[in-house]
């Protein structure tokens, strides 16, 4: 505590000058102020005052009309049959891994017999 109150009285020793035009500023800010209000200022203004204008009322924002569906071809009213049956699940080709690499050599093959046959 003893050493805050010698820094303290250190810094007022130092700065004397400095806090005593602040102090002095300060007061002569109040002063005008407060002469400004006393003459300058009209209290109440003989003539009227327009209402200070403020930001328009946001538009809501126009948003595109919801599409209606697309029209597409009358559903028929009686359930059409295909012109023949579909082949079983299990009889249709599967593309697996190795049933791509083949047609791949197959495509290959053809390739190379077509280019050949080409010469």
């Amino acid at each position: 505590m003893f050493l805050f109150v010698l820094v303290a009285i250190l810094l007022l020793v130092l700065f004397w000058q400095y806090i005593l035009a602040g102090l002095g500023l300060w007061v002569l800010v109040l002063i005008m102020r407060a002469v400004i209000n006393w003459t300058v200022a009209d209290t109440r203004p003989s003539y009227p005052r327009k209402p200070v204008q403020t930001r328009p009322v946001a538009k809501p924002v126009q948003t595109r009309p919801k599409p209606k569906p697309v029209q597409t071809r009358p559903e028929p009213t009686h359930k059409s049959k295909p012109a023949r049956e579909i082949p079983a699940l299990e009889y249709l080709p599967r593309w697996t891994a190795n049933r791509r690499m083949e047609a791949g050599l197959e495509h290959a093959q053809w390739q190379k017999n077509f280019d050949n046959a080409a010469q």
